[in-house]
């Protein structure tokens, strides 16, 4: 099992379980377009456990580590 905020920058996946997430972020993940089977990119992450930019359908969205720790993937 392997979480979202343990990809490195540059690597993609393919989102699995998005239940774990508070059900306000996943209203706003599924208006944004990024749902379960969709591929997201890691772009960038910041120091001393910021935020982390994923890329998803073209565009990029920043997220808390703390969100991106309950959003299962799998490794394309």
């Amino acid at each position: 099992m392997l979480f979202l905020n343990e990809l490195k920058i540059g690597e993609s996946a393919q989102i699995i379980d998005l239940k774990e997430t508070h059900a306000l972020i996943q209203a706003r993940l599924h208006h944004l377009g990024i749902s379960e089977a969709c591929e997201v990119c890691m772009k960038n992450k910041l120091p001393f456990g910021g935020p982390c930019m994923i890329e998803c359908g073209g565009q990029c969205i920043s997220m808390r580590q703390h969100d991106l720790k309950a959003i299962q993937v799998s490794k394309i």
